[in-house]
């Protein structure tokens, strides 16, 4: 290249530098004035266009982690998220965008990745234990999603669009009025906000219709559904005096419907005037034109997200005013009615307000305050959170009402219908959702359990007709069944409840007695299934009835004392049992026999094993086959208990060696000593050989 291209290379160089560097400062200077008014969105289409033409590395840096917090504020955190790591892979200088990475993280679901970049924090800024903490949150919300609440969230469709979407409430007594915050097509303001990028928004209204009647039929079991929603004025068929050209919202109207609370935020050219509360009263059906409501606070702070209690006696609002411990905190203040004013805001205290930010106000009919807060331990991004107010009027024990109400996203502006907390309405910008913010609804799920049965023999599996169940709970709650043809039972849907132990025993003739339990103690939502009717958790006692196959006692098989001889009168009965084996060749026993308690037990053992054998050679030799009989020697393990009166022992008598030893008459003592040492036999299940064969125990 010839030293002319050079230097005329070198001019054109320096020609263009000069032209971007007008154009890239001016793009600086306008976004920094955006950034301080507050105008996110419009504020990082100035750093990007001046990003893109600006050839300092130092101020891009820079205006890569001005981008960053600008997506971070108007929570648009994928795109923050992608220009934090941008900003800190360009070695940005401040240990914070790792942090912000963090919560960008968090909010986007992406636990794991979260800690990871908290612990580089932590390990840069080992003093700021924000990280820590942000790290047990993760934690704990990662439990919270293996482990949901019972509320079924469900996106509210019919209402929602495609832009933001949010912060609902009702507009009269009767909860068929739902009124929100809309940026949709067709608000009033048609220009679009620097703060947020949609249009100026506006209240709009839906309503709860009922299904028209067709007839006879099934009209009662068709629910009612949301109406398209429409603006506060052609729903209410008057001039539409509320919604202006400019931001309203966060509407909270009283119980008669007829004032309402709304934040309206007017714009001025070159001039940031704060979001403020105004009222409207509803004369003749129309609202009419809303005046600013005074409350003590200085027009330089903002007032935001209104909330009038449900006896009017008091109103809560969000406000940056001095004297709070965050961003944004909730205040409250009171009616008075002589002064017919509201009275000095008071802040709800530290443990409600929190360094960061508290929104969304709602005190519930039951006393209950909900609010949303980025500053309590949460899942992220802004987490609904519960209230109670002690006796000293103070609210304290803040509780997260967790997953699925709360997400890693933005969720907020919960209240719920009547006076429970049954079914409410919230605002969230979760995965799912049609536009930014969407109107999601919250209803509680009932815990249904069943339970249900078979009963079956465990040798031929045939169901047990006439099984009397008993049903005994660890609350007092007890409940007789009984078996029907197929061997089935089913209990009642409302007698099993959560949190108790159980007993069930079955009880029939000739059968063994069954004895089990169990419980709906220490169950996750995880264990049930989710129904149209709630959860159910379904108990299934599927159990087997052994035959009560008592041993039968040979009663002319005794034995003299120490001897395993067989007397000439055993050899009656024992020639009966032949035939029964003949005639039954299938049958397999377990030929056992037993002594009375005198000698040692290894001597009465062995004894008895020489008395069964005995008992089993006979019938061997009478033809028996040898697999068929097991001798079994007992030893004075099994006292005699009597089934029937005898020789003047009552019935059921067990004939132990603290009952012989009580007996006065020595007579008596040798008798039940004689009716101890006999020879019973019990049926076997099957062959020991065979079972064995096929590793059965």
């Amino acid at each position: 290249m010839s030293n002319f291209n050079i230097l005329i290379f070198i001019q054109l160089f320096f020609l263009c530098s000069n032209y971007n560097v007008f154009p890239q400062g001016k793009q600086l200077k306008k976004a920094k004035i955006a950034y301080d008014q507050f105008e996110f969105h419009k504020a990082m289409d100035f750093y990007k266009r001046a990003y893109s033409k600006s050839s300092d590395r130092s101020k891009k840096i820079d205006m890569s982690f001005k981008m960053a917090d600008c997506a971070r504020r108007i929570g648009n955190y994928r795109q923050a998220e992608s220009y934090y790591k941008r900003t800190i892979k360009m070695r940005y200088d401040d240990p914070i965008a790792i942090y912000y990475l963090g919560l960008m993280q968090k909010n986007l679901g992406k636990y794991d990745d979260a800690i990871e970049s908290f612990e580089l924090y932590s390990e840069k800024i080992p003093e700021d234990i924000r990280s820590l903490n942000e790290i047990q949150s993760c934690k704990k919300a990662k439990d919270w999603m293996k482990n949901p609440t019972r509320y079924a969230v469900e996106n509210l469709k019919v209402i929602n669009s495609k832009f933001d979407d949010g912060m609902p409430s009702f507009g009269n007594k009767e909860n068929t009025h739902l009124l929100f915050t809309t940026a949709r097509k067709g608000v009033t303001g048609r220009k679009t906000s620097a703060q947020t990028g949609q249009y100026f928004t506006d209240i709009w209204v839906s309503e709860l219709q009922k299904p028209k009647k067709r007839g006879k039929g099934n009209s009662n079991k068709i629910k009612p559904k949301w109406s398209e929603p429409s603006s506060l004025g052609d729903f209410y068929e008057f001039d539409d005096e509320v919604n202006s050209k400019f931001d309203e919202g966060a509407a909270s109207i009283n119980k008669k419907g007829n004032i309402m609370l709304f934040n309206r935020s007017v714009m001025k050219k070159n001039e940031f005037n704060v979001p403020r509360v105004y009222s409207s009263e509803k004369k003749g059906g129309a609202f009419s034109v809303p005046e600013l409501l005074p409350i003590s606070v200085d027009s330089n702070f903002l007032v935001i997200y209104p909330c009038l209690s449900p006896d009017e006696k008091e109103l809560f609002f969000v406000s940056d005013m001095p004297g709070g411990y965050g961003d944004f905190d909730i205040w409250v203040s009171e009616y008075d009615k002589k002064s017919q004013k509201w009275g000095k805001p008071k802040n709800l205290g530290a443990e409600v307000n929190t360094p960061m930010k508290e929104i969304s106000p709602y005190l519930h009919a039951d006393g209950t305050l909900f609010f949303s807060s980025k500053g309590h331990e949460g899942m992220g991004g802004f987490d609904v959170y519960r209230s109670t107010r002690r006796p000293s009027g103070q609210f304290g024990k803040v509780r997260n009402m967790k997953y699925p109400i709360n997400t890693s996203y933005d969720d907020f502006g919960l209240m719920f219908t009547g006076k429970d907390a049954l079914k409410g309405y919230f605002t969230s910008n979760r995965k799912g959702s049609r536009g930014g913010d969407d109107i999601y609804t919250a209803k509680l799920s009932n815990l249904n359990f069943q339970m249900q049965g078979l009963i079956s023999d465990d040798e031929n599996k045939d169901p047990i007709e006439g099984v009397s169940i008993k049903i005994e709970g660890s609350d007092g709650i007890t409940y007789d069944a009984i078996t029907d043809k197929t061997g089935s039972f089913t209990l009642p849907e409302d007698l099993i409840k959560q949190g108790v132990e159980y007993d069930i025993e079955l009880t029939k003739d000739r059968y063994i007695t069954v004895k089990d339990s169990f419980s709906t103690q220490d169950l996750t939502i995880n264990d049930f299934e989710s129904t149209d009717e709630g959860f159910l958790y379904s108990i299934n006692v599927n159990l087997n009835m052994k035959v009560d196959r008592l041993p039968i006692v040979l009663p002319l098989i005794e034995y003299d004392l120490g001897s395993w001889e067989l007397r000439e009168i055993s050899k009656i009965d024992l020639d009966n049992l032949v035939n029964v084996l003949n005639t039954n060749p299938e049958l397999r026993i377990e030929l056992r026999s037993h002594t009375d308690f005198r000698s040692s037990n290894e001597f009465n053992l062995n004894l008895s094993q020489k008395r069964a054998q005995s008992c089993v050679e006979y019938l061997i030799e009478r033809g028996i086959e040898s697999n068929r009989i097991v001798p079994v020697g007992m030893g004075e393990s099994e006292p005699l208990i009597l089934e029937q009166e005898r020789l003047g022992f009552q019935k059921g008598t067990i004939l132990s060696e603290k009952f012989i030893k009580r007996l006065k008459s020595r007579k008596l003592k040798e008798i039940a000593h004689q009716m101890n040492r006999r020879t019973d036999f019990r049926e076997t299940i099957s062959d020991p050989e065979d079972a064995n064969k096929y590793g059965e125990y």
